[in-house]
């Protein structure tokens, strides 16, 4: 655990775990990584134990409280048994609350734009958010759930009111959300990490306007992973994202350095202005990442952290 600064862990998907100080703080964790045939066949979901298993060693052994960005089975299948074994208070919206309760979780705070939550360490600002169309439209975009059974089928695991998050601990500040649309662009309020949902095109056309807001010191484009794949089989940027885009727009927004991280290894977000790091080539084929992790692009940096032989961004 850093003495220093705040130790980011990249979960896939939209999931984060953030340590402090001998404390943890949880987003959108989900490691079952439902098959895409499920979903498109309307198939009863549900966590995959084992994979929530392994996920989870990869966790603090308790964490002070799960944020959730929105309903979708993405961000929020497995939180009924994340929290169980962490015994970590659930922070999200009315209907992502009801969801989780009636696929098992025992409690639940409801928040919406405004709010804040002091636990522990954590200061937590609730933001407004929106998330971004796929073909026109809002996925799953029912007010609330039919019916008052548990969610069967990813369908039922509607998208409700989807939040952003404002997290400050030791003097840092970072923002969080799942993506969205320029229509709801952050706050001005300048951050020292911006994790920014890149999944579809809506969420890339604001993110110009998202780096003007926040001038982040960091930039950690999020969502971007096939997230149909389990995590085993390694990052693969997924089928509609455009990460040379995302790239382009970081350099020509000149505000912050820009990173990657893979699947479970951990990168500490320092206080201050941190060590420079050196610019070095970058490669990029078929929108999947070269295995050579310690790039920069121009007056941006990319860093991704690679600890072990296999290539987690693309194929082996």
């Amino acid at each position: 655990m850093p003495r220093d600064g705040v130790r980011v862990t990249y979960l896939g998907t939209n999931g984060y775990q953030f340590e402090f100080d001998g404390h943890a703080l949880l987003v959108d964790p989900y490691f079952s990584r439902v098959d895409l045939l499920s979903i498109g066949l309307g198939l009863r979901i549900r966590p995959d134990m084992s994979r929530v298993a392994e996920g989870m060693r990869h966790l603090a052994p308790n964490a002070d409280a799960i944020l959730i960005t929105h309903g979708h089975f993405d961000h929020l299948l497995d939180v009924p048994v994340v929290m169980s074994r962490t015994h970590a208070r659930l922070i999200a919206s009315a209907s992502a609350v009801d969801l989780a309760k009636r696929a098992g979780a025992s409690s639940g705070d409801t928040v919406t734009a405004g709010d804040v939550r002091r636990i522990g360490p954590w200061k937590i600002r609730v933001l407004p958010a929106t998330h971004d169309r796929l073909f026109g439209r809002v996925p799953f975009d029912q007010p609330e759930m039919h019916g008052s059974g548990p969610p069967r089928r990813a369908a039922d695991w509607i998208c409700g009111k989807p939040l952003a998050f404002f997290i400050e601990v030791g003097g840092l500040r970072i923002y969080i959300d799942s993506g969205g649309t320029p229509a709801q662009l952050p706050p001005h309020e300048r951050v020292d990490l911006a994790i920014l949902g890149m999944a579809l095109p809506d969420s890339r056309a604001r993110l110009p306007g998202a780096l003007q807001h926040l001038q982040p010191r960091y930039v950690l484009p999020s969502h971007q992973d096939n997230f149909f794949r389990p995590l085993d089989a390694g990052f693969q940027f997924g089928p509609l994202t455009d990460f040379s885009r995302v790239r382009r727009d970081c350099e020509q927004a000149n505000h912050g350095r820009l990173i990657l991280l893979d699947y479970f290894q951990p990168w500490t977000l320092p206080t201050g202005r941190g060590p420079k790091i050196p610019k070095l080539k970058a490669q990029t084929k078929d929108q999947t990442l070269t295995p050579k992790w310690k790039m920069a692009l121009n007056d941006v940096i990319l860093k991704i952290e690679l600890f072990n032989s296999r290539s987690p961004y693309g194929h082996s």
